[in-house]
C-alpha cells in the first residue's frame, strides 16, 4: 500500500518560482507560446507539493488473449560499439525492423539503450519466444547478440502490452473532460493502472486513467486521469507537482487541467487557445482577452493544448482515449529504463 504526504506551502511562496518573472505590457502570441512551452518542462525545476510512496501494480509480462503488443520494444544493455546495421541483421529473422536510437549522434558515444520497431505484432511474439525471461521482475526478457568486441552479449528486451495503456477503475458512461487532468513527465515504467492507484490514493474518485501513445501504440511519457467529482479534480490540479517513489524508481510528475478546443471564456467569440491554471482565473482566453485580463496579473502563465513543433500522438477512436497529448523526449524514457535496470552498454 502507498502513503501520501502533503507539503504545506507558505501562502507567500510561489508554487512556480522559475516562472515568476513578470511580463509587463501587451504580449505577442509567440511570447505566450514560449511561456507555455517553458511551463511544459516545469517538473524539472519546481518543488513537489505532495508525495506518494509505495509498490505499484506490476507491468504485464505477456499479452493475454484480450490484448496484444506494441510493435515497438525497448532494448537495453546494448554493446557500445555495435552498429545500426548489425542490430538490424541480428533481429531480421523475426521480421523487418527499424532502429530508433535516442540521443545518438556522431559527437557522443551511444548510451546503451534504444528502441526497435517491427512491422507486425507477430514479430514481437516470435522474438519473445526465443528470449529468456526474467522471472523475478517478469516484465523483461533477454536475447544474445554480438558486436565487433563482444560475443553473445545478453541484451534486455522490454515489450509493451497494450492493456497497460488504459485502466478503467469504475465503469462510467461518459468521461467528463472537465474532471480530467493531464499528467506529464511520467516514468517509462508507469502503467495506466499504476497511475490510477497513485491518484486515487492521493485524491480519491478516480474512474479512469490512460497513457498517451505514439503511432506504434508505445507510451510517450504522459497520460490522463479522470475523476467522478470536481473536488478530487481540483485537489489534483492544485497539487501541480507530485513526487512518486517506488522501489524501482522515483519521479516527479506534472499535473495540469485537461484542455479542450473551446471558445474564449471572456468574449465567447474567438478561439481560446490559452488557459490560465491560476485558481483566480482558471479559464480559457483568446490573445486579446488574455492581455486585457492579465494586465495586473503578470505572474500568471498560460497553458496551451497545441504548440507548434510538438507532435500530437495518434490514438484510436475510443471513449477512453480523451486527452491532451504531448510528445516528451524519447531519450528521457530510454534513460529512465536504463537507470531503473542499471543497464550498461
Amino acid at each position: 500500500p502507498g502513503y501520501k504526504e502533503l507539503t504545506d506551502r507558505h501562502p507567500d511562496h510561489a508554487p512556480y518560482p522559475f516562472y515568476s518573472a513578470p511580463t509587463p505590457g501587451p504580449t505577442d502570441p509567440l511570447a505566450l507560446e514560449r511561456a507555455a512551452r517553458l511551463y511544459r518542462s516545469a517538473a524539472s525545476v519546481c518543488e513537489a507539493s505532495c508525495t506518494w510512496s509505495g509498490q505499484l501494480p506490476p507491468r504485464s509480462s505477456t499479452a493475454g488473449p484480450n490484448s496484444s503488443y506494441s510493435t515497438k520494444i525497448f532494448l537495453g544493455g546494448v554493446p557500445w560499439d555495435i552498429s545500426e546495421q548489425t542490430l538490424v541483421q541480428a533481429f531480421s529473422e523475426f521480421g523487418e525492423v527499424r532502429v530508433e536510437w535516442p540521443g545518438r549522434d556522431y559527437t557522443s558515444p551511444p548510451r546503451g539503450y534504444l528502441y526497435l520497431v517491427f512491422q507486425e505484432e507477430g514479430d514481437i511474439t516470435d522474438l519473445l519466444a526465443k528470449c529468456c525471461q526474467d522471472y523475478n521482475t517478469r516484465d523483461s526478457y533477454y536475447y544474445k547478440i554480438s558486436s565487433r568486441r563482444m560475443r553473445a552479449k545478453e541484451v534486455q528486451i522490454i515489450p509493451w502490452v497494450l492493456t497497460d495503456s488504459n485502466y478503467v477503475r469504475c465503469p462510467s458512461p461518459r468521461l467528463d473532460p472537465q474532471k480530467t487532468v493531464f499528467v506529464g513527465a511520467l516514468h517509462g515504467m508507469m502503467t495506466a493502472q499504476g497511475l490510477a492507484v497513485v491518484f486515487n490514493d492521493l485524491f480519491g474518485g478516480v474512474v479512469y486513467s490512460g497513457l498517451d501513445t505514439d503511432k506504434f501504440k508505445y507510451p510517450i511519457g504522459s497520460g490522463r486521469v479522470t475523476f467522478n467529482n470536481s473536488r478530487s479534480y481540483m485537489k489534483a490540479v492544485a497539487a501541480a507537482f507530485i513526487e512518486i517513489k517506488t522501489p524501482r524508481f522515483c519521479k516527479k510528475v506534472q499535473v495540469d487541467p485537461y484542455l479542450e478546443d473551446t471558445l474564449c471564456s471572456m468574449c465567447g467569440m474567438k478561439q481560446g487557445p490559452y488557459f490560465c491554471r491560476d485558481l483566480s482565473c482558471f479559464n480559457y482566453f483568446c490573445h486579446g482577452c488574455w492581455d486585457l485580463h492579465h494586465t495586473c496579473r503578470p505572474n500568471h502563465k498560460p497553458l496551451m493544448r497545441n504548440i507548434r513543433g510538438l507532435t500530437r500522438a495518434r490514438t484510436n477512436h475510443h471513449d477512453y482515449n480523451v486527452g491532451r497529448f504531448r510528445q516528451d523526449p524519447v531519450r528521457d524514457l530510454a534513460e529512465q529504463f536504463g537507470q531503473t535496470f542499471g543497464l550498461q552498454g
